[in-house]
């Protein structure tokens, strides 16, 4: 009878821990990102490939040097990760300004994707990023077309399964190195909110 009341304390022990272990508080953080969509942050539905095409014209206007939605905004440091994970900045420069440097890292990024190469993340640039999304368990990934890097996101709750709604940029991978955000929930166009080291 012992053995058998150890055996059935064990088992429950390990379910216990079983859901402990699915449950973790970063994935809790992103919670009230489900479901959420707006025109002040980036959300997604459905499909992957789409959804920063669909975002240009809420943004307002184009991504460039001297723009005035170009400087101290999330938009811009989901735009230098993405050519962090390209190689083409080092990740420790993705700081929210659109400043001549990331314009040059723009042309050169648009040269390799056979786009208009005039520094300007516009309709075409965006588009043509999110065809390089696709789904890496409940995360979102950006894959670099060039040497290995990442942008992982999170769209909606990451404790569900390929979730829609806000996104979250999570961390950028370039080579063997990983730079993570600390915090900030959503990516919001116009307000720099998330903090990074």
């Amino acid at each position: 009878m012992s053995k058998l009341r150890g055996k059935i304390g064990l088992g429950i022990l390990v379910a216990g821990l079983s859901t402990l272990l699915t449950v973790t508080p970063a994935q809790a953080a992103y919670a009230n990102n489900s479901g959420a969509y707006g025109t002040t942050f980036v959300d997604g539905d459905d499909s992957l490939t789409d959804d920063f095409g669909d975002h240009f014209e809420e943004l307002g206007n184009s991504l460039c040097y001297g723009c005035s939605e170009s400087s101290n905004t999330d938009i811009v440091m989901l735009w230098q990760s993405i050519l962090a994970a390209e190689h083409l900045m080092e990740p420790y420069d993705i700081d929210g300004y659109f400043g001549a440097q990331t314009k040059a890292a723009t042309i050169t990024w648009q040269k390799r994707y056979d786009l208009t190469a005039d520094g300007w993340v516009g309709d075409a640039t965006w588009s043509k990023a999110d065809d390089r999304l696709e789904w890496s368990g409940s995360a979102v990934r950006y894959k670099s077309g060039g040497l290995f890097g990442f942008v992982e996101l999170h769209r909606g709750d990451t404790s569900k399964y390929h979730d829609g709604g806000a996104y979250h940029l999570h961390k950028v991978m370039q080579g063997d190195g990983v730079y993570v955000f600390e915090t900030g929930t959503r990516i919001y166009h116009r307000s720099k909110t998330i903090s990074h080291y």
